[in-house]
């Protein structure tokens, strides 16, 4: 008897989503993916930070060279703080991950890396990749899952991957198809299991005169921060604002009016201070340049509540697991969102391409518990890390924005001195190094810095024989 190979429903177009994609691909593990989105790589979402890690696990696809003429590497952060619409006690926060791991992180808009991504599958796995699928429902067969959409169409697959956001359809429906559960009820203890404190206002604008490619800045202060990147064409700026009071509601659609009057509330702060003034004749004052002047020459703007948290299970019932911001998600402070989850897809697709290997070689189907059991090993792997760096996020942007007086102190007195910094990522450093990478595809080291990468990629083994 012809036992049929495995098939994994994905569900997001994301970057981690997309991740997955690659990972299959080159596991040799079949798949389909699925979009809610009329296209994969179209210009939604403002600018990632992608991370030595983020960086290694995508260069095991051959990506690293597109990414980097793609993206700008970030360069030290200048933070200050604001009073009376000036900047003031700048501090150079030094960002040595070059020296550290062998790469700089780079800041990328998303929709160049979707298109990255995107370019980079050979054309079968591009032709797995389904827009416009709204997921409306899952359930369990004998085999396998079965992941209905909006539109009366549905996907069969061994098991369904959620890669598809904070509010994920697949974390909604997950316990439909755990028969051991008995319930139609959300997977998690919570239907919204994240807690949103800020909201984001972030804007993409033409690079003004006597702005510099590389620049990059945040302001700290009451109530609001800043975040702002200046690349060769453009610019770009978040504002994180704290709300009133923290919320698990849906998130907030805003509209232009919403937009409008936050920009009146918080178009005084400063973005950076080496704008030149062009009102001056003799060519050699500086002026700041304001979020209200950045607003007028924008090019996309976007506006959104943060939701942080992790969720308690990622995973039910040997058939649906979550990856990425479906199971745990970040403040962008960091930027360390994105990063983790293409780390949760490098974990996830190792315990998969070993079980499915190891059942075909032996001639028969992975089980239900044996795809439960890695689901579980993959959350334990991944638990504490992600639990650690969200609470990281959300302290950075609660320091940054001076939620409660000793915030404000830490942010001053602590996080500005160079020596702690420099001690603070000495141990994040020792922490990256220990990062997982995919252990079935083989390949040259490409980022090699001077703390040594405790999971070395498999190094081919036709070069091993030489």
């Amino acid at each position: 008897m012809t036992i049929a190979p495995p098939k994994i429903v994905v569900v997001g177009g994301g970057p981690v989503g997309m991740t997955v994609a690659h990972a299959l691909t080159r596991a040799g593990i079949d798949f389909v993916l699925l979009e809610s989105r009329p296209s994969i790589a179209m210009a939604a979402g403002t600018s990632l930070v992608m991370s030595p890690i983020g960086l290694r696990a995508l260069s095991q696809f051959g990506l690293l060279p597109a990414i980097e003429k793609a993206g700008s590497p970030c360069p030290s952060v200048n933070d200050s703080t604001t009073k009376d619409d000036l900047l003031e006690t700048p501090c150079s926060s030094p960002t040595s991950t070059r020296s550290d791991h062998g790469c700089a992180s780079r800041v990328i808009s998303r929709k160049n890396l979707m298109q990255i991504l995107l370019d980079g599958l050979p054309a079968e796995s591009q032709s797995k990749l389904l827009p416009n699928k709204k997921i409306s429902g899952l359930l369990e067969t004998e085999d396998g899952v079965v992941v209905q959409c909006t539109d009366g169409t549905s996907y069969e697959g061994t098991m369904v991957i959620g890669a598809d956001g904070a509010y994920s359809a697949v974390r909604k429906h997950m316990s439909a198809i755990d028969s051991q559960q008995g319930t139609q009820e959300p997977a998690d203890k919570e239907e919204l299991p994240y807690l949103t404190t800020y909201r984001c206002f972030w804007m993409r604008f033409r690079r003004l005169p006597g702005i510099e490619p590389g620049d990059m800045t945040e302001s700290h202060g009451p109530q609001a921060t800043t975040q702002y990147f200046a690349a060769e064409d453009t610019a770009v700026v978040a504002v994180y604002e704290r709300l009133p009071e923290p919320t698990r509601r849906p998130p907030r659609h805003y509209s232009e009016a919403d937009e409008a009057a936050f920009v009146a509330r918080w178009g005084h702060l400063p973005l950076n201070n080496n704008t030149k003034n062009d009102d001056d004749p003799e060519g050699g004052a500086t002026a700041l340049l304001t979020l209200g002047q950045a607003y007028a020459h924008a090019t996309q703007t976007g506006f959104i509540n943060l939701e942080e948290g992790v969720v308690a299970d990622w995973s039910r019932g040997g058939r649906a697991v979550l990856v990425g911001d479906a199971a745990h998600k970040f403040t962008p402070s960091t930027g360390a969102g994105c990063n983790n989850g293409i780390i949760d897809v490098v974990v996830l697709v190792n315990k998969l391409h070993k079980i499915f290997a190891l059942a075909s070689a032996g001639g028969v189907v992975a089980s239900r518990d044996d795809l439960a059991a890695a689901f579980r090993e993959y959350q334990d792997a991944r638990f504490d890390t992600v639990t650690l760096g969200c609470g990281l996020s959300g302290r950075a942007t609660a320091n940054a924005s001076w939620a409660i007086p000793w915030a404000k102190f830490t942010d001053i007195w602590i996080f500005s001195s160079n020596i702690v910094m420099s001690l603070f990522l000495r141990w994040a450093a020792g922490k990256t190094a220990s990062t997982p990478v995919f252990d079935f595809i083989e390949g040259e080291e490409k980022v090699v810095g001077k703390y040594p990468w405790v999971h070395a990629i498999p190094f081919p083994q036709a070069k091993k024989m030489v």
